[in-house]
């Protein structure tokens, strides 16, 4: 660290303006961490919290600006099948849950359903629930500080007398500080490699490399002096090691912009409510100048205290200690980013911040962060900024410094400390620093009386700047605001992300097939509800000679991850085409369970889930369970039934006789005598109806045994053994 004081060549000499020859320096933090991200377009509408009078230091911001990805393509169906990695380290569970189940149990071959099983379709349902969340970490991690320098960021150049209408530097003719200038940078200059050392502290598992990138003025028209500071410069370009940060950056920033010491030709005739921080960034999203790699986790921190130049950021001047001697007339400060042409390619006109300003929804820095190459092929594929807005007077709208600049028209409305022009001056700055870190993933911090639309509330707490040539170099909140720094908080929860292929196979074994109809049906379920963009219907893959199914989590490829809590389910019928019968699997899987019951992948494919662990940059591929089912063959068409021969007919030699009625004998007690003539005619009248009753016995036994079922006495009435002491019956012939 250098210190003392520096009386370089940027005095202003008498009578006159000073020359200038100066670079830029911002604070960005830039972090690839989000699912499988091709595109994404963010569009915001920033709302401002307007409070008259004094304002409360407890004041929140805004209201939540929601980001809206653009859809993109579901991915496409043919790809090489990669190697299997299995679970992340330190996890004795894998990261999803996965199920498979079929019913009915048992099934008719051939699709039928004439076979005992009465149908010839199985219901197969998958399922995949993100139940164990690994612990997040990026084996290669770069990080690249943007860093502003403004004059109320610690860097006021107390020798060019621009300070306008601070009171506090009125007071000392300019010879001591600004009113709450904070020792922001200062601080870091002097603290980079204890803030780079404890950021890897802070990511054990992490190999962290910095970069540094300074910025400050605007261009001409807008109260800048045509040309004499850096609207982008690049400090630090290779990306190096805590141990060798901190000497970078005394070797580089420190020495050739804020000339050996602290401060450089930074006045209040510059800007400093509002800076070209949107060429800035976009300059090293897309990596002017700096070697960012990939297969390595990409992180940007922005730290300075101003307002982007978009419309939804305005700032007012005329409310401010802006010294108004080289500016003109305009209240506002400019709201359109001019075009800026880097080492690898100009910039839009008119860049947006959140939202885009020229029709094109990629045109804004927090689009850019999505679908810059650079951001897209760093681990997590997304480019997340962290912003730390520092405790000064941009920031404070109850700072002394805030008054009517009497150059300008009398009677301006809302002026002084707590009125609503410091107010909505200030809203804005935080507005867009909260917007810019939670539509790029990132983290903010600031003022602690300052909270974010989404619940982040400041932490730092105001450090006086000491003196000019001798700063306070202390400042513990705003320590532990960078060592804090996130490497993407939406990642803690993350399970498995997409990786540009159908996160879920199905792959059917042997016969099973697709049935003709499968009904298919899927659901994405999430702690909140349903997934809008759930891919219902699946893709139909081919690959190897073969046709199977897959599926993604969601049809847009930035929202194709799964987080703690998730549950995609999928079904559909299939049915069997050919032997063999029995028990047989119904998928390809790859499993001890699975080869067990004669499942094994089909040229490499089998029923999976593909995906990025947090935790990992390989793709793992984790196979379902077995599933299986009774197949039962169709009974094949026998013979006709045969029908029984008719009995033989009688032969014709012996007729077939009906019986004549049979009379009712009813004795008359008359007769005690009888003739032999008499006697002989009964007998032989007696031996033919004998012989009826015999005939009619034979042809209709039921009635024979009705009529011998009307006798008393079954014994013969000639027969004196059988009929003593009976009484009369029918009796019958021996």
């Amino acid at each position: 660290m250098v210190g003392g004081s520096w009386e370089g060549p940027w005095r202003v000499p008498a009578g006159g303006r000073r020359p200038r020859a100066r670079s830029v320096s911002v604070a960005l933090v830039l972090i690839g961490v989000t699912v499988a991200v091709l595109t994404l377009v963010v569009t915001s509408t920033p709302t401002t919290a307007s409070t008259p009078g004094v304002v409360s230091r407890s004041l929140a911001v805004g209201a939540p600006h929601a980001a809206t990805p653009a859809p993109s393509p579901a991915a496409s169906a043919g790809f090489s099948v990669p190697p299997t990695v299995p679970a992340p380290a330190g996890s004795s569970l894998p990261p999803l849950a996965l199920q498979i189940a079929s019913g009915p149990s048992t099934i008719c071959a051939g699709g039928n359903n004439s076979c005992s099983a009465g149908t010839g379709v199985a219901r197969v349902t998958l399922t995949a629930t993100a139940a164990q969340a690994a612990t997040p970490f990026w084996p290669n991690v770069q990080v690249a500080f943007v860093v502003e320098t403004t004059a109320y960021d610690g860097d006021f150049d107390h020798y060019n007398s621009f300070y306008g209408q601070d009171p506090c530097a009125a007071a000392t003719s300019g010879q001591g500080p600004l009113c709450e200038e904070s020792n922001g940078v200062p601080f870091f200059v002097a603290n980079a490699g204890l803030i780079a050392s404890s950021i890897q502290a802070a990511n054990p598992h992490s190999n962290v490399s910095f970069a540094l990138v300074d910025f400050f003025g605007t261009d001409c028209g807008d109260w800048n002096d045509c040309g004499d500071s850096y609207m982008y410069h690049v400090d630090i370009p290779d990306f190096v090691g805590p141990s060798a940060f901190g000497p970078a950056v005394r070797s580089t920033f420190q020495a050739q912009i804020l000339g050996g010491g602290y401060t450089g030709i930074f006045g209040l005739d510059d800007n400093f409510l509002h800076s070209p921080v949107i060429t800035a960034l976009y300059g090293a999203i897309t990596g002017s100048g700096l070697t960012w790699s990939a297969n390595t986790h990409h992180v940007i921190v922005w730290i300075g205290s101003t307002a982007p130049r978009d419309p939804s950021y305005a700032e007012n001047y005329w409310v401010s200690p802006f010294d108004h001697c080289c500016s003109g007339s305009q209240r506002d400060g400019w709201t359109c980013e001019p075009s800026y042409t880097f080492a690898n390619g100009a910039s839009p006109n008119c860049e947006g911040w959140i939202r885009s300003q020229d029709g094109n929804p990629n045109d804004s820095i927090a689009a850019l962060a999505h679908t810059a190459h650079q951001c897209t092929e760093s681990v997590g594929q997304v480019c997340t900024i962290d912003v730390v807005d520092l405790w000064d007077t941009p920031t404070d709208p109850l700072s002394p410094a805030w008054i009517q600049d009497p150059g300008y028209p009398s009677g301006t409305a809302g002026a002084g400390p707590g009125g609503t022009g410091p107010t909505q001056d200030s809203e804005h700055i935080i507005l867009a620093g909260c917007d810019m870190a939670r539509a790029t993933g990132g983290t903010w911090d600031g003022p602690a009386f300052w909270t974010c639309p989404d619940g982040q509330a400041g932490s730092l707490q105001y450090v006086p700047h000491g003196g000019l040539q001798d700063p306070n170099t202390n400042n513990p909140t705003l320590f532990n605001a960078l060592r804090g720094i996130g490497f993407g908080p939406e990642y803690r929860t993350l399970v498995a992300n997409g990786t540009g292929q159908p996160m879920f196979t199905f792959v059917p074994e042997g016969a099973i097939r697709v049935a003709p109809d499968p009904q298919f049906a899927a659901a994405c379920v999430t702690p909140g509800g349903f997934l809008p963009t759930c891919q219902r219907t699946p893709t139909v893959l081919h690959a190897f000679g073969l046709t199977y199914l897959g599926w993604n989590w969601s049809t847009n490829a930035s929202n194709n991850a799964l987080y703690v809590g998730d549950q995609w389910t999928a079904s559909f019928d299939v049915i069997d085409t050919a032997p063999p019968y029995g028990l047989i699997p119904i998928d390809s899987c790859q499993s001890p369970g699975c080869f067990a019951g004669h499942s094994t992948p089909v040229n490499g494919l089998y029923t999976w889930a593909m995906y990025r662990p947090a935790s990992n940059v390989s793709v793992a591929i984790q196979s379902f369970p077995l599933a299986q089912v009774i197949v039962v063959q169709v009974a094949s068409p026998g013979p006709p039934p045969e029908t029984p021969a008719p009995p033989p007919p009688v032969p014709p030699d012996i007729p077939i006789l009906a019986a004549p009625p049979i009379p009712t004998v009813v004795p008359t007690p008359t007769l005690n005598v009888l003739g032999v003539t008499n006697v002989s005619i009964q007998a032989t009248a007696a031996g033919f109806l004998g012989a009826g009753f015999m005939r009619v016995g034979l042809k209709n036994r039921p009635v024979a045994m009705k009529i011998a079922a009307l006798s008393k006495n079954a014994g013969s009435k000639f027969d004196a053994a059988s009929s003593k002491d009976a009484p009369p019956g029918i009796g019958r012939f021996e």
